[in-house]
């Protein structure tokens, strides 16, 4: 089925058709990230040059994304490069507004089946990986004094770290109609998915994943299940095989995480000099080296999304930020507690949930692959809940 944006609004004459681009963002997004972001580039200049200013007529929530994007160039004394993240912002704007304006609930569906087949293909280059002779990793990404690990995968994610965060996404949708007599593609998602997750020896992928499966039970309790699946195969293997992501002895211990105490110490004092709109986007690593003997100044992101929120656009930032976050929050729980059939709204809420815990520790939330990904999401959601409610008007 072919749409137009804005729903065929536009003339006819100079219309834009975006019939199969959501299908081909997605998985680009998934295959070759910067290729999805040249796609959905093409889309938004297409968009624009037929003077469909989408900035303009949006909700309250996207105006005050707007405002947060424009603060983290505004106050920057670094603009260029502050632009450049502001163009990758925007971007992700454009395609939850791609999304919410193409999707419904039956192309959600199809989109869902090629997303899982895409997953698992991208699962299986990531176990290739582990067991290629000749795959190896940047030093950084593991502490080799702490742990018996020389290999971790990421896949088309260039990062352990994102690539588990990708898996908790996947392993949560599939969690929401998975049943173990029957072999479908959800079945195939959680089993893969879990396999590579451990592989990722992302502790904080397998903390987050379990700790939002757990707060799921809140609405239905075989999460329950799905949590002590997921904390048998990850606790289990890493003290069969004797790695020892999950000792605390060695997690506290661990370089990693005294190297992001010392990037939060730094960014705390960064904060302090900069309170109200802090130092802008992406431009951490022209400030670190200040502020701090230890950490290097090519750091890319504070490991945490509430202090790079506060380093980045400072307090007035950071409270867009916090609305956002409780906004969406608000939105999902009413949709749980009001929609006849709320499973995709609980599933939602297990992935917002992990986005937040694991932002406790980390950034991935905030980086391009996973931002457009979260994007898409979000407006397909959207897509969801206005056709229930026009479903609903006119019945």
């Amino acid at each position: 089925m072919d749409y137009e944006i804005l729903n065929s609004k536009l003339n006819s004459g100079a219309s834009v058709k975006i019939g199969s681009i959501p299908y081909i963002t997605l998985i680009l997004s998934v295959a070759f990230i910067p290729a999805a972001y040249v796609t959905v580039a093409a889309v938004f200049v297409a968009h624009w040059s037929n003077k469909d200013m989408f900035f303009i007529s949006r909700d309250y929530e996207f105006k005050m994304l707007k405002v947060y994007i424009f603060m983290g160039v505004l106050f920057s004394q670094f603009k260029a490069i502050s632009f450049v993240y502001a163009i990758i912002y925007i971007l992700c704007l454009f395609s939850y507004y791609m999304f919410f304006e193409s999707m419904s609930e039956e192309e959600a569906v199809k989109l869902k089946k090629i997303i899982y087949i895409v997953s698992i293909i991208a699962f299986f280059i990531g176990i290739i990986q582990y067991f290629n002779p000749g795959f190896s990793i940047p030093g950084k990404w593991v502490d080799a004094n702490q742990f018996k690990l020389n290999k971790r995968i990421y896949s088309t994610f260039f990062n352990p770290n994102i690539f588990g965060f990708y898996i908790n996404l996947l392993i949560i949708s599939a969690c929401g109609n998975l049943d173990f007599k029957k072999i479908n593609l959800s079945l195939a998602v959680f089993l893969t998915g879990i396999s590579c997750l451990f592989l990722t020896f992302s502790r904080t992928s397998w903390i987050s994943l379990i700790a939002s499966l757990l707060i799921a039970s809140i609405f239905n309790k075989k999460y329950l299940k799905y949590a002590a699946i997921v904390s048998a195969v990850m606790f289990g293997m890493d003290y069969v095989f004797g790695i020892g992501r999950l000792n605390p002895s060695s997690a506290a211990s661990d370089s990693s995480f005294l190297y992001r105490i010392e990037i939060w110490k730094a960014c705390i004092q960064i904060i302090k000099d900069n309170p109200l709109t802090g130092i802008g986007f992406g431009t951490l690593f022209k400030h670190i080296s200040a502020y701090s003997t230890v950490v290097k100044t090519n750091i890319e992101h504070c490991h945490n999304i509430y202090i790079q929120s506060l380093t980045e656009t400072g307090i007035i930032g950071f409270g867009i930020f916090l609305f956002i976050i409780f906004k969406s929050a608000a939105t999902i729980i009413k949709n749980i507690k009001t929609a006849q059939d709320n499973q995709i709204w609980i599933t939602a809420f297990i992935i917002l949930s992990m986005a937040l815990i694991h932002g406790l520790v980390d950034s991935v939330l905030l980086t391009p692959q996973i931002l457009l990904i979260m994007s898409m999401y979000a407006g397909t959601l959207k897509a969801i809940k206005n056709e229930e409610l026009r479903m609903k008007n006119f019945k």
